[in-house]
């Protein structure tokens, strides 16, 4: 389901093969995120990252399926992301 773009309401989420995910893991990118437990969950990621540089693809899976199951509240986050900024 990673590579598949699924569509919630009126936003679609990236699949796991488009470059953005990458460059929020790798901290290339930097947001200013409004969700809390996004926030959290970039630290660990970011921090994670850094430790074991191999571990990219489970995290990009890890954070995409965080915005999956979390579209709700933390769809502001994904739209600036992935709406223009980090392209």
């Amino acid at each position: 389901m990673g590579n598949i773009v699924v569509q919630q309401g009126d936003v679609a989420i990236a699949p796991e093969s488009d470059p953005r995910w990458r460059t929020l893991v790798s901290g290339e990118r930097k947001f200013e995120y409004r969700c809390l437990a996004l926030r959290i969950m970039m630290i660990r990621i970011r921090g994670a990252y850094e430790r074991d540089a191999s571990s990219l693809q489970a995290l990009v899976a890890e954070l995409r399926q965080f915005f999956v199951a979390n579209l709700r509240f933390a769809a502001p986050d994904y739209e600036s992301i992935f709406a223009g900024a980090a392209r």
